[in-house]
């Protein structure tokens, strides 16, 4: 049970003005709703915040809310399912890394009728009032078992038949007793028990159920026929086709790219097909799985299961407290909707943007949403020693110990399922309380992600910088024709996950002319792509290489969202340094560290970026571990994309050895090879360059970049230097 006594989210992360806004509120009293413009980074020092008139703001009814979360399959039976039957069998092909991972789990389960369940890991038939009528053999992990539940009028029987016979056992465990007859109807649950309220939205659908399955599933299917071992073993060599068992109900779950993701392709003879709901995942290896294509599109019988997990979550279906429009004159920038009762209060982040047909200012700020959705209620401090990663205090925020273990936040893409495959979805729609203004992330003791960003957000406004403010989204669907009215777009502090469309409108932004400012580390890193928009829902497949706190199974590299392959944006040929000069090179939580001016820096060519900076080293201060350079960082590589023409102004030197290269560029474990100590790639590089066309791009290559802005009420190396950039940048493009 959550500790947060009022909770909140909003349908979408940004908004044009006027644009139609719903709130959804946990909360056991009524709600007071209002919406501020926020500027002030320290959620208790809110000074530069502005009050917003909206003719929506006022008290509304709030009620605990029932989360839509733990994915299933809905469906019906076919038309020729007699409404009575002496036998009935229940079945499908099973897997799990842990199929012991929640105590009770459902497999497939009728209305009002019997279930194949798993309890403690064992295959079970359980009756409609609970009671259990037999129990099969623990199931071996990470092994493919067809199994099945048959009731007799005598007898019911647990059948598992492993696919491969060396890896897994052979058991049929019979019951005698009086059973039947059955009046098999639907609806008919898989991967959980009593599916409802279902609701479809776009590239997927909502609804709830419970006892959820942590695993894949292959042909579920509902039969009227006794199935004992010798039918089973036939249907697991091939010899029987599912079809020819007196199918009532069953799903082909292989799929296509292109193909509606919620979609359970019905078998039996006029069936209806079947609703996949809150996003289990597709494209996954089935019983099939050869190993010759790894792309579920090329061989789809081979990537025929489904991989359900008790918590995914596409949206959480809150009951809506308000819906209402924006008001008609907001200018764009970042908004909160402030939700509060005498119990707590909530503040949701909003980015109004600007209309395609909209005056622009010069700047443009662009929120990395993506990378806050990747790392939304991320729960890695849970278990965690934190002395293997930093000599820095660990204090971990309460709104972070709220969701550890509560299903209803939804989980970071950090995070891994209850059977220990990793989180490839995350969702928007949901409250997300690492997603706030002032919220301090537990290993920097400093802000990050969208907290860290609203230091430039502030730094912006004390500097007295006119801007817009975008999400990556727009980027995404709008492109380059967005960019184009703005002489200086600058980057979040962290914008890590980034689709193909994203990194094309920034690159033919830039290329076009454009000014381009990475304010950030570990940028354009992993490939992202959007399974759905309205809710904003993100994937990814961590392939094998790169940091990652989990790994994609073999032959799960293929997002089902574009169909094309996940992983690193530098195995795809398209680094960050093609963009933006510089790329990851390591990460860590120690000190941060200041940058020290290159030779080229002394060159009179690049004097206005060093105006006015009387320091040296640059950035020995910040609110993100005392320094300039740190949390993730980032260098030049020609050898990966950086121009030839790239001038390095500055670098980082001294980085202790919590600071360690990115493991893609570690080819082999040697004794004593070190980090920042004793690796000399371990460092930040601060790059410009020009591109043929007059664009221009300067990157800093640190998250803790924008830590270190504020410092000294602006006036610093760092704050000059930024600022030095975007008014150049601006007078470069005054035309424009």
């Amino acid at each position: 049970m959550s500790t947060l006594p009022v909770r909140a989210y909003t349908d979408a992360l940004s908004y044009e003005r006027g644009q139609t806004l719903r709130l959804h509120v946990d909360a056991t009293a009524p709600v007071e709703v209002r919406l501020i413009r926020m500027r002030s980074a320290d959620a208790g020092d809110t000074a530069l915040d502005e009050g917003v008139i909206w003719s929506a703001a006022g008290s509304y009814d709030a009620s605990p809310q029932e989360t839509c979360v733990g994915s299933f399959l809905l469906g019906e039976l076919a038309p020729s399912a007699p409404d009575s039957t002496p036998t009935l069998s229940l079945g499908a092909f099973v897997w799990s890394a842990d199929h012991a991972a929640s105590p009770t789990q459902a497999l497939v389960s009728l209305a009002g009728g019997p279930t194949l369940a798993l309890q403690d890991g064992r295959p079970t038939i359980v009756d409609e009032a609970g009671a259990v009528l037999v129990t099969g053999p623990r199931l071996n992990d990470h092994t493919w078992h067809l199994v099945v539940a048959s009731l007799e009028p005598d007898a019911a029987r647990i059948t598992v038949t492993a696919v491969d016979r060396v890896r897994g056992r052979t058991a049929e465990v019979v019951a005698d007793g009086s059973f039947g007859p059955f009046a098999p109807r639907g609806p008919v649950t898989v991967g959980a028990r009593d599916g409802r309220d279902v609701v479809p939205g776009e590239n997927g659908a909502r609804g709830v159920a419970r006892d959820g399955f942590n695993g894949k599933l292959e042909d579920p299917f509902v039969c009227i026929a006794a199935v004992g071992a010798d039918q089973a073993a036939a249907v697991v060599s091939g010899d029987v086709d599912l079809s020819d068992l007196d199918l009532v109900a069953g799903w082909d779950l292989s799929f296509r790219h292109g193909e509606e993701p919620a979609l359970a392709a019905a078998v039996a003879a006029r069936q209806p097909h079947g609703t996949l709901v809150n996003g289990p995942g597709r494209g996954v290896t089935g019983r099939r799985f050869t190993g010759r294509a790894l792309d579920f599109n090329d061989a789809p019988t081979e990537f025929a299961a489904a991989h359900f997990h008790s918590t995914d979550l596409l949206d959480a279906g809150w009951d809506q407290v308000l819906e209402a429009g924006l008001p008609e004159d907001l200018p764009s920038g970042v908004y909160g909707v402030v939700v509060e009762n005498e119990h707590g209060s909530d503040v949701v982040p909003i980015t109004v943007v600007p209309r395609a047909e909209d005056p622009r200012r010069k700047v443009l700020v662009v929120l990395p949403t993506l990378t806050y959705l990747a790392y939304a209620n991320e729960a890695l401090f849970n278990g965690l020693d934190p002395s293997a990663m930093t000599d820095q205090e660990v204090v971990v925020e309460s709104a972070d110990q709220a969701h550890v273990g509560d299903a209803s936040f939804g989980l970071s893409m950090y995070d891994t399922h209850p059977d220990g495959s990793g989180v490839m979805l995350s969702s928007a729609r949901r409250q997300i309380v690492n997603m706030r203004r002032g919220y301090r992330m537990w290993l920097v003791d400093a802000g990050r992600s969208f907290s860290s960003d609203m230091y430039l957000v502030e730094w912006l406004a004390r500097r007295g910088i006119d801007c817009d403010v975008v999400t990556d989204l727009e980027v995404h669907e709008r492109g380059a024709a967005y960019l184009a009215p703005y002489a200086a777009v600058i980057s979040g502090s962290h914008p890590e996950y980034t689709t193909e469309e994203m990194l094309d409108g920034l690159m033919e932004y830039r290329d076009a002319g454009g000014g381009l400012l990475y304010l950030g580390g570990n940028g354009w890193y992993w490939v992202t792509g959007l399974l759905s928009t309205a809710p904003l829902v993100a994937e990814i497949r961590r392939g094998h290489a790169g940091i990652r706190c989990w790994e994609s199974y073999p032959g799960e590299l293929t997002l089902m969202s574009t169909g094309l392959p996940g992983g690193l944006w530098r195995h795809r040929g398209r680094a960050p340094q093609v963009l933006s000069g510089v790329g990851f090179a390591a990460q860590g939580w120690g000190r941060s560290e200041p940058y020290h001016r290159a030779e080229a820096a002394a060159d009179p060519r690049w004097a206005w970026v060093f105006e006015g900076v009387e320091e040296d080293p640059i950035g020995a201060y910040g609110a993100v571990m005392g320094g300039a350079a740190g949390d993730e960082i980032d260098r030049a590589d020609v050898s990966l994309g950086t121009p030839e023409h790239a001038v390095v102004l500055a670098s980082s030197r001294g980085h202790s050895n919590f600071y360690q290269r990115v493991l893609e560029e570690i080819g082999m474990n040697l004794p004593d090879h070190g980090g920042g100590e004793q690796d000399p790639e371990v460092h930040a590089d601060i790059v410009y360059f020009r591109t043929p066309e007059g664009g221009e791009v300067f990157s800093t290559g640190s998250i803790a970049w924008s830590g270190s802005l504020l410092e000294n009420g602006t006036e610093n190396g760092v704050s000059r230097m930024t600022q030095n950039v975007i008014d150049r940048f601006v007078a470069t493009r005054a035309g424009t």
